[in-house]
């Protein structure tokens, strides 16, 4: 049988054009924590964990590359730019190429490695890239694959293990006649290049037993990175010991002139007569854990864990330039708040069971649209870290509080940490095991500017923080049953009752003004929860109680008669789908739900991706996804809402995106109704948008002599019209009057506004 033939079948090539998104969407990615840099043509291309910059050496300038402008946004584990081709390659952790051809805005998606079940999920990381004569040599975790630059499509892959069996190579590198390929559990194997018949792992042999993470060519020598600290060098012929490093290396590049070796905390610089002529150590304002380094235009750029690149010019040591696009402080976002033109993010981080440990030790971040994104450093923050949560008082959106699952509670005025309670200067507890251990969760004000928060694992598991700073805690320890439960979400309704999530007793409910408790719970038989576990909780704009719990959803109607009926049940939503009834949501891990001004529903999941729904469910507007949309990852872990724009910000473990569409807040009254664009120009394909709207409005657009094309009644403060007659067909050109009308209870306030169509 041709084994030949059946390799070449296995890989057809596959290759989709990704979608730019950028229209609707504003990516908020973190760029701190570099993994790869690349360059050429004047260019520097820097990989972060999944988004690149590219840097412009000649006039300084940046630019972006990430999902919502095409990139895939999954871990990036290489990156190699071809000059000869004006070509950039970006490769995955799970086997995914992005391929970016000079300037164009398209990204080509090569799904070939990704979808062949035949490799292991584990086997498809593209490790690096080696460019020889029009092709590329994929090193990948099953062995070594050739892609066609030029024709932009796979070629051959090479399975060179033991007979034909998988190997882990960690580069490739050709030093004429022979291709050499670094294995980490195969040693270093070659083959001559120009054989025709690579694909037949009987020619390719063993020349040197070890695993090795890298070989690179530098002045017709081999250089090899073994995993011990070791670097050895070579004619191809025999090995030596180039350098013996006390500590790992980390990586190994070469240019021109020099080779280039990085340590956790040091590069050196070797010439071609292998003698040191440069080594950088510890850089001031960065974190020593380097990652790779490169040379461009007498200027080395060192990749680090947490602090983006030192650009440092060779000539004079002492300048040097920090490369980092504006961004969050990380990608992995628990939780998000925000307030009318600001967004705040945290990102601490328990286990499914709440253990928080390791403890997450990072600041938190603002973004503002005037000033970008900024961050207050964690040795702010009195010593607490692992922030779960972050709450804004909207009365006073200048006071937040931050919760630490591990180190207590933070007030935050004016952008800055005013004072830390914990054990020792307030009610909250920390975990009966330990003395400082103390555990705080999910939180909301009240009408009043109390801020309500849950105490994990403590007898006093809520708590009300007045707007002086007091505290008054509530035993919870009946309605827990004695339980050592975890406390999450905070919800409250607008007759101040208090709704809490726990993770074994369902949904305990509190009655400041009698100080009744009562609870919610599936065992009970009443309840009609999913499961006890329970991991959002929102409170909508007609009072209802929406709940997310680990195995789907249910929301709660009248949920303060949960004090006068213990067997109050809650409802699951039920919507068809193909023609069959099912629960929306099940047995989906609801993560975070946030209601927007038109009271529709933002329903973020653990593994599916986020939910837009319509005010009693049955609707799904939108249900967004990494394969339809710029979201990073399908586990959307927070959502947040400004409420003056409408923006929509999506916190996941891989980053963040904005969705710029969704429904604003409503207005106290019609004095400011703004409708845009206006004029409506030939060729705008959009939506004309109304705001300034007050709930329960009502919208009737006429043409001038009083023919209806369009009417709704509003629940939030803005709306979209498609510019159709009740979605049949585009209206003419003309005036149109918008005749906005308020509810009875208002007076039927109305205002008459103009836009203009223009075909």
């Amino acid at each position: 049988m041709n084994i030949r033939f059946l390799l070449i079948v296995f890989f057809v090539s596959s290759i989709a054009v990704a979608q730019d998104f950028s229209e609707d969407w504003t990516a908020h990615f973190s760029y701190n924590q570099i993994v790869g840099i690349t360059s050429g043509n004047e260019k520097v291309y820097v990989a972060s964990e999944n988004a690149v910059f590219i840097y412009n050496t000649l006039d300084g300038t940046t630019t972006n590359r990430t999902t919502v402008n095409g990139l895939s946004g999954n871990l990036i584990s290489s990156i190699y730019y071809s000059e000869s081709f004006d070509t950039l390659f970006v490769g995955y952790e799970n086997g995914v190429i992005d391929v970016i051809v000079g300037n164009t805005s398209d990204v080509l998606t090569v799904v070939d490695i990704f979808n062949k079940p035949a490799i292991p999920p584990d086997r498809k990381r593209i490790n690096h890239f080696e460019e020889y004569n029009g092709f590329v040599y994929i090193a990948t975790g099953f062995g070594v694959s050739l892609y066609d630059v030029e024709r932009l499509e796979f070629d051959d892959s090479y399975f060179i293990g033991n007979n034909g069996g998988l190997l882990d190579i960690g580069s490739t590198a050709i030093l004429e006649p022979y291709i050499y390929a670094a294995t980490t559990d195969g040693g270093l194997r070659r083959a001559l290049v120009a054989n025709d018949n690579l694909i037949d792992f009987n020619n390719w042999e063993t020349t040197r037993n070890g695993a090795f993470e890298k070989v690179i060519e530098f002045d017709n020598n081999l250089y090899l990175q073994e995993d011990n600290g070791l670097l050895v060098s070579s004619n191809g012929l025999d090995f030596s010991v180039f350098q013996n490093f006390q500590t790992s290396i980390i990586d190994v590049q070469s240019s021109a002139e020099n080779i280039i070796v990085t340590l956790n905390a040091s590069v050196f610089l070797y010439d071609v007569t292998g003698t040191q002529v440069q080594n950088y150590g510890a850089i001031e304002d960065f974190i020593p854990k380097y990652t790779t380094a490169i040379i461009e235009d007498d200027a080395v750029f060192i990749g680090t864990l947490g602090s983006g690149v030192a650009l440092i010019n060779s000539t004079t040591s002492g300048d040097i330039t920090r490369l980092l696009p504006n961004g969050p402080l990380e990608n992995a976002h628990f939780d998000a708040a925000a307030s009318a033109g600001s967004v705040w993010s945290v990102f601490g981080d328990y286990t499914v069971s709440y253990n928080p440990f390791p403890l997450k030790r990072q600041g938190i971040s603002r973004y503002t649209e005037a000033e970008g994104w900024s961050f207050i450093p964690l040795e702010d923050f009195f010593g607490a870290s692992n922030f779960v949560h972050i709450a804004i008082n909207d009365q006073d959106p200048s006071r937040l509080y931050a919760s630490s699952f591990n180190g207590g509670l933070v007030e935050i005025i004016d952008e800055t940490p005013s004072i830390l309670y914990d054990e020792n200067n307030s009610p909250l507890l920390p975990v009966a095991t330990t003395t400082n251990d103390v555990r705080v969760n999910g939180g909301a004000f009240d009408n009043e500017g109390n801020f309500w928060v849950t105490n994990a694992r403590s007898v006093l598991g809520l708590q009300r923080v007045s707007p002086s700073g007091q505290f008054t805690p509530f035993n919870t320890e009946e309605i827990l049953a004695g339980e050592d439960a975890n406390l999450d979400a905070v919800a409250i309704t607008p007759d101040g009752n208090i709704f809490v999530g726990t993770d074994r007793r369902g949904v305990i409910a509190f009655n400041p003004g009698t100080n009744a408790f009562a609870r919610l719970a599936g065992e009970d038989g009443a309840g009609n929860l999913p499961i006890d576990d329970i991991r959002s909780l929102a409170v909508d704009r007609n009072g209802a109680l929406w709940i997310g719990t680990r195995l789907g959803l249910r929301v709660l109607f009248g949920p303060s008669q949960l004090f006068e009926n213990p067997q109050v049940s809650a409802n699951a939503i039920i919507i068809l789908q193909d023609g069959i009834a099912q629960e929306l949501l099940n047995d989906q891990v609801v993560t975070d739900i946030i209601v927007d001004g038109a009271n529709n529903k933002w329903l973020a999941t653990a593994d599916s991706g986020v939910f837009y729904v319509s005010p009693n469910g049955q609707e799904t507007i939108f249900h967004f996804t990494t394969d339809n949309s710029p979201l990073p990852s399908n586990t959307v872990q927070s959502v947040a809402i400004d409420p003056e724009t409408g923006s929509v910000y999506f916190g996941t473990i891989r980053g963040m995106v904005a969705f710029d569409g969704s429904s604003t807040a409503p207005a106290e009254d019609l004095e400011e109704v703004l409708v845009y664009p206006n004029p409506v120009r030939p060729g705008f394909n959009g939506n004309v948008r109304i705001e300034g709207l007050t709930a329960n409005t009502n919208v009737k657009i006429t043409d001038l002599v009083g023919n209806l094309v369009y009417e709704e009644n509003t629940t939030g403060g803005s709306i979209e019209w498609d510019t159709t007659a009740f979605g049949r067909h585009k209206v003419a050109s003309g005036v149109y009057l918008i005749i906005i009308t308020g509810p009875p209870e208002e007076l039927q306030e109305t205002t008459i506004e103009k836009v203009m169509i223009i075909r």
